[in-house]
């Protein structure tokens, strides 16, 4: 049985204002100042930003708070 731990890594997936999402960088990175931030594990970037998608999904059909780069979204 193959070990999907091994081929998985936290991912840092950002939402910009105008609605791209792009990632793979630090969640400090000062271009991310002012997008959504979302801390995905997965096996590759494109994985973790459809991750993350549906996660925002989520939380607009909650009406809860969106997570910023003060206070990243991350997955438990």
């Amino acid at each position: 049985m193959k070990e999907n731990a091994m081929d998985t890594r936290l991912w840092t997936v950002v939402r910009f204002p105008a609605g791209v999402w792009s990632g793979g960088g630090s969640r400090t990175d000062p271009d991310y100042s002012g997008c959504e931030v979302y801390l995905i594990t997965a096996e590759s970037l494109e994985k973790a930003k459809k991750k993350a998608q549906a996660v925002r999904a989520r939380l607009v059909k909650k009406g809860s708070d969106l997570p910023t780069q003060a206070s990243p979204y991350q997955a438990s």
